[in-house]
């Protein structure tokens, strides 16, 4: 029987944003749209793995979560404001709708 290894996580290079983009360099317009969707998702991941503990621990601290758990409730609600998936286009930026 082999021995398991860790997989190897797909690396992406780092583009510019899409707002510093020439818009005739398709190719870059996609790849920073990748990015950005991509960096956005990670955001929302995150925010999901910290609601999780933050079950967790009003769980197992039941009367006392609300002195043992206050940094992770306010990170979460720090991060839920600013933690959403905005994608690449505006519907109150005419430009970005072509």
């Amino acid at each position: 029987m082999a021995s398991w290894e860790y997989p190897v996580h797909k690396t992406y290079p780092i583009v510019p944003p899409l707002e510093e983009v020439e818009p005739s360099d398709r190719s870059g317009i996609l790849d920073a749209r990748e990015q950005k969707l991509r960096e956005d998702w990670i955001k929302v991941m995150e925010l999901r793995i910290i609601r999780d503990q933050l079950k967790k621990c009003y769980k197992t601290e039941s009367v006392n979560h609300y002195q043992n758990c206050k940094e992770l409730a306010e990170r979460y609600l720090s991060l839920l404001r600013e933690s959403k998936i905005k994608g690449w286009k505006s519907i109150n930026d005419p430009k970005s709708l072509k």
